[in-house]
C-alpha cells in the first residue's frame, strides 16, 4: 500500500491511471448491477402475473366445478397446478426460507392442495352439495391469498427497483466524483504545471534564463520543472559567461582595430617621408595609450656608435638603463630582469644592421602577452622600416646626386670642355703671333674670328645644358618629359627632322625604370642630335615579344666607326651601365642605310615578377 501511495504521488500518469480504472469500475459496477436487478424484477414480473392467472383460474374453476363438468374441472385444476408450479420454480423459495412472501406461498399453496383441490372436485363430482355464494366465499377466501402474494411480489419487485435506482444513483454520484477528481487533477497537476513550464519557455524564448517556475512536486512535470529551472539556470550563467567573454573579446577587437589603425597611419606616415624625433615621441606615447604599456624606451644608434643620439622615454622607463650599458641593451633581445623590473627588448634591426632598441619596462611580477608582445615587435618594425626607408632614400639621393654629376661631367666634357680646348687652342696661336717681331694681322684676325665662333658655340653649348638639366619627371610620366625633350631638340636644332613614337602607354613602368629609360634615351638622342652630323632622327618606344619593353634611336648621319677609339664620345659606357641596371640589352650599329641605331631592349619588373610566379606554380 505505501508503495502504491508512493507511485500515486510520484506519477501524474498513474494518478490520471488509477482514476480512470476506478471510473471504469464504476461504470461496470453500475452496469452488472442494473443487470441483475433488471433480470431478478423480471421474474418479479412473471410471477406476479402467473399469480394473477391463478386467481382468474380460480374463479373459473369454481363456475366450472359448481355446473357440474367433471372434465372441464378436471383440466382446470391441473392449469392451476402448473401455475402454481411455475411459480415455485420462479420463486424457488427454499425450506429455511421464512420470508413473507415465502410463507404466502406456502399458505397458498398449502390452501390449495388440502381444501381448494378437494372441495372443487367433490362440487363437480356431484359428491358434495354446496350453494354457488358459499363456494364463491370460500373462493374469495383463496382469491384473497392469492391477491396477498402478488402484493408480495409487486412489493419485492418495487424493493429492486428502489435498489437499482439507488445503485445508479451511487454511480452517477461516484462518477462524476471520479471525474471531478480527474479533471481537477487534470488541472492541478498538468494543466497548470505545463502553463506555467510553457510560460517559462517563452521566457527562455524571450531571453529570460531565470523564469519564474514554482512548481515543486514529485511527479514527471515535476522532474521536467526542476530540469528545466536547472538548465535555465546553466544557460544563464553559460550566456552572461558569454557575455563577458564577447564584451571581453569586442574590447580586444577594439583594441586591436585600433592597433591596426595606428599602425595603417603610421605605415602612411611613413611612406609620406621621414620622422623626426618629436613625431617618434608622439607615436609612442599613442601607442603606448593604446596597448595599455606605461614604460617605453625607444634608442635609436648609428651602426657605429655605442650610445644613443636619440633617447625617447614614455613612462618612468628602464630604470636600469645606464650609459655604459648601451650597445649591450640594443644588442639584447628578448625577456630580462631589472632592478625590480622585467624588461623586454625589441631590437630595431634590418640587413644585419642595428638601429637601437625598443625597451618595454614592467613590474617585476607582470608578464607580456604573446598578442602585446606582437604589438612591440610590430612598432619596433615598423620604426626599423622607416629608419631604413630614410637611410634608403639618402643613399637613393647620394647616387642620384653621383649619377647627375657623372651626367654633368660628361656633358661638359663633350661640350664645354672641348670647346674651351680648342680656345685654348686657339689662344696659344694668338701668343704665338704676338710674340714674332712681324705681327701678322691676317692671321690674328682670323684666329680672332675662330675664338668669337667657338665663345659663341660654346655659349649656346652651356644653355643647351642649362635646359638639359632642368628637365625634371613630372606627373605627366615619361611621354610628357620625352616630348618635352623633343621640343627642345628641335627649337634648338631646327635643322634636324625628329620623329617621336612613343606606345607604352599601357605597360607599367616602375619609377626607377623610368629614369634610366629617361637617360638612356637622352643619351642616345643627344648623341644623335650633336654627333651625327644627320638631319633626320627617329625615338621609338614601343612594346616588343615577351612582354619587353624596345626603345629605339636612328639617325641618318655619318655612322658610327666600326671600332671606335673614343667609345666614351658618345656615352656608350653610361648607356651600357644603364642597360645593364635594367637586366636590359643594348646595342649600337651602323645602319646599312646610313647612320647609327642605338636599340634597347628589357623585360619590366612587372612582367619579370609575373614570370617568376609562373615558373614558381609550374609542376
Amino acid at each position: 500500500m505505501p508503495s502504491v501511495l508512493n507511485r500515486v504521488r510520484q506519477s501524474i500518469v498513474f494518478r490520471i491511471g488509477v482514476l480512470l480504472l476506478l471510473t471504469a469500475v464504476v461504470a461496470i459496477s453500475s452496469m452488472v448491477a442494473s443487470y441483475v436487478i433488471s433480470d431478478a424484477a423480471e421474474h418479479d414480473a412473471r410471477a406476479i402475473n402467473l399469480s394473477g392467472f391463478v386467481r382468474a383460474l380460480s374463479y373459473k374453476l369454481a363456475t366450472t366445478a359448481q355446473s357440474g363438468d367433471r372434465a372441464a374441472t378436471r383440466e382446470l385444476t391441473g392449469a392451476l397446478d402448473q401455475q402454481l408450479q411455475k411459480i415455485a420454480d420462479i420463486s424457488n423459495f427454499p425450506l429455511s426460507d421464512t420470508s413473507v412472501t415465502a410463507r404466502d406461498f406456502r399458505e397458498v399453496q398449502q390452501d390449495w392442495q388440502q381444501h381448494m383441490r378437494p372441495l372443487l372436485a367433490s362440487v363437480a363430482g356431484g359428491e358434495r352439495q354446496i350453494d354457488n355464494a358459499e363456494l364463491l366465499a370460500t373462493v374469495d377466501v383463496f382469491v384473497g391469498k392469492v391477491d396477498r402474494l402478488v402484493l408480495d411480489y409487486q412489493r419485492i419487485a418495487e424493493d429492486k427497483v428502489a435498489f437499482l435506482r439507488l445503485v445508479q444513483l451511487g454511480s452517477l454520484f461516484a462518477t462524476i466524483t471520479l471525474v471531478y477528481f480527474s479533471m481537477f487533477t487534470l488541472s492541478r497537476s498538468v494543466e497548470q504545471p505545463l502553463r506555467e513550464l510553457i510560460a517559462g519557455c517563452r521566457e527562455i524564448a524571450r531571453g529570460n534564463f531565470q523564469p519564474r517556475l514554482s512548481l515543486h512536486s514529485e511527479d514527471e512535470l515535476g522532474l521536467l520543472t526542476q530540469t528545466i529551472r536547472g538548465m535555465s539556470r546553466e544557460i544563464d550563467q553559460t550566456h552572461r559567461e558569454l557575455e563577458a567573454r564577447v564584451k571581453q573579446k569586442t574590447r580586444q577587437l577594439q583594441q586591436s582595430h585600433e592597433v591596426l589603425d595606428f599602425q595603417y597611419r603610421l605605415a602612411r606616415r611613413i611612406s609620406e617621408g621621414t620622422l623626426d624625433g618629436n613625431e617618434l615621441q608622439q607615436w609612442l606615447e599613442e601607442f603606448s595609450g593604446l596597448t595599455g604599456l606605461p614604460d617605453l624606451d625607444l634608442c635609436l644608434m648609428t651602426q657605429e656608435g655605442e650610445t644613443p643620439y636619440e633617447h625617447l622615454i614614455y613612462g618612468d622607463g628602464n630604470q636600469s638603463c645606464e650609459e655604459k650599458e648601451c650597445f649591450s641593451c640594443a644588442r639584447a633581445c628578448g625577456q630580462a630582469e631589472g632592478e625590480d623590473q622585467r624588461l623586454y627588448r625589441f631590437p630595431l634591426e634590418a640587413d644585419r644592421r642595428n638601429y637601437g632598441v625598443l625597451v618595454c619596462s614592467l613590474p617585476g611580477s607582470q608578464l607580456l602577452h604573446r598578442e602585446q608582445q606582437q604589438r612591440l615587435s610590430a612598432f619596433a618594425d615598423a620604426i626599423t622600416t622607416a629608419i631604413t626607408l630614410k637611410e634608403r632614400g639618402e643613399h637613393e639621393r647620394r647616387v642620384a646626386l653621383m649619377d647627375e654629376r657623372g651626367i654633368i661631367a660628361r656633358e661638359l666634357h663633350d661640350s664645354l670642355a672641348q670647346s674651351l680646348s680648342y680656345l685654348k687652342i686657339q689662344v696659344a696661336r694668338l701668343n704665338r703671333c704676338t710674340r714674332l717681331e712681324e705681327i701678322d694681322r691676317e692671321q690674328i684676325g682670323e684666329i680672332t674670328g675662330e675664338l668669337k665662333q667657338g665663345l659663341n658655340t660654346s655659349y649656346r653649348q652651356l644653355r643647351e645644358l642649362l635646359t638639359t638639366f632642368r628637365l625634371q619627371v613630372a606627373e605627366g610620366g615619361l611621354r610628357d618629359i620625352l616630348q618635352l625633350s623633343v621640343e627642345q631638340y628641335r627649337e634648338q636644332h631646327p635643322e634636324i627632322t625628329i620623329e617621336f613614337n612613343y606606345e607604352l602607354e599601357e605597360i607599367p613602368l616602375s619609377p626607377n625604370e623610368e629614369i634610366h629609360l629617361l637617360q638612356l634615351v637622352r643619351e642616345a638622342s643627344q648623341n644623335a642630335v650633336y654627333h651625327s652630323w644627320g638631319d633626320r632622327v627617329t625615338i621609338s618606344m614601343v612594346p616588343g615579344d615577351g612582354q619587353r619593353v624596345v626603345a629605339r634611336i636612328c639617325d641618318n648621319g655619318k655612322g658610327i666607326a666600326d671600332a671606335p677609339e673614343k667609345r666614351n664620345h658618345f656615352g656608350m659606357s653610361i648607356m651600357q651601365e644603364r642597360a645593364s641596371n635594367l637586366h636590359g640589352d643594348l646595342q649600337i650599329r651602323r645602319r646599312e642605310t646610313g647612320g647609327t641605331e642605338v636599340a634597347f631592349s628589357f623585360v619590366p619588373e612587372y612582367a619579370r615578377a609575373r614570370q617568376r610566379y609562373m615558373r614558381d606554380v609550374k609542376p
